[in-house]
């Protein structure tokens, strides 16, 4: 019953938060707008994709009253939001972090709140709870990756040679680069967050996976069929889905 009242307290102040933000930056209010120019944000990401992700975690959080699930989705999604925001400050000097570290407090309570809660519902007819481990086991490759998360974004803090190489094969945008690192260290921390809790560990290397899809897809694209595609983007993806399949799922 404790639990329950704690998971719908702070999902509803989650999803208020959350449409507070999809709002003020749908409308262009100058809290935002200020904020994007102190952080050399560009205007149009207001929009999209700020404004939108907060929409769509707002709508998230609200299904996930029904359907726990989309709700972990949605709060796993904040998560990463906030860590790619304290990176965009961090980026540029900016030390003013009270919005955004706050953020990610609320997104990291929710999320390890609403896996607690879904794990003791049928949920989704009880398809999570019935495919996916009580805990990961085995553990060590998921600590492995957690590791190899970590590296990476040290490597993509200042980009070494061989991944700015890669970046520049494949077309990223110079102005995405500073966000890479920060995907990095959210996976680290929703991978060694789901030791404790599954499925935050399971939805995480589920979006790795989906991660290093893209990025084979972009190398392909790119035609890039070197080193980078062989060794970086599909052997991580077949890491990852190795991760995800054998120590998360039953």
């Amino acid at each position: 019953m404790a639990m329950t009242a704690t998971y719908l307290a702070l999902t509803l102040i989650a999803s208020i938060a959350a449409l507070g933000g999809a709002v003020l930056n749908l409308t262009g209010h100058r809290i935002p707008v200020s904020e994007a120019q102190r952080l050399s944000v560009p205007m149009e990401w207001l929009r999209f994709p700020i404004g939108a992700s907060y929409a769509l975690g707002f709508l998230g959080l609200l299904v996930g009253l029904a359907v726990p699930a989309v709700g972990l989705v949605a709060a796993a999604g904040f998560v990463a939001f906030f860590v790619l925001a304290i990176g965009a400050h961090l980026r540029v000097g900016d030390r003013s972090l009270g919005r955004a570290t706050g953020g990610l407090a609320l997104a990291v309570a929710t999320l390890v709140v609403t896996g607690i809660y879904a794990a003791g519902q049928n949920d989704l007819g009880g398809v999570v709870a019935t495919y996916v481990r009580d805990v990961p086991e085995p553990w060590w490759p998921v600590v492995l990756l957690a590791v190899i998360q970590i590296g990476d974004a040290a490597m993509c803090f200042k980009p070494v040679g061989f991944i700015a190489r890669c970046f520049t094969d494949v077309g990223l945008s110079r102005a995405l680069w500073p966000v890479m690192p920060w995907v990095k260290v959210a996976a680290t921390a929703g991978l060694v967050a789901g030791v404790w809790v599954p499925y935050v560990g399971a939805l995480t290397s589920a979006a790795l996976v989906v991660y290093f899809v893209c990025a084979v897809s972009a190398h392909v694209r790119a035609r890039d069929f070197g080193r980078n595609l062989a060794l970086n983007a599909s052997l991580s993806l077949v890491l990852c889905v190795a991760v995800f399949v054998f120590c998360f799922l039953r």
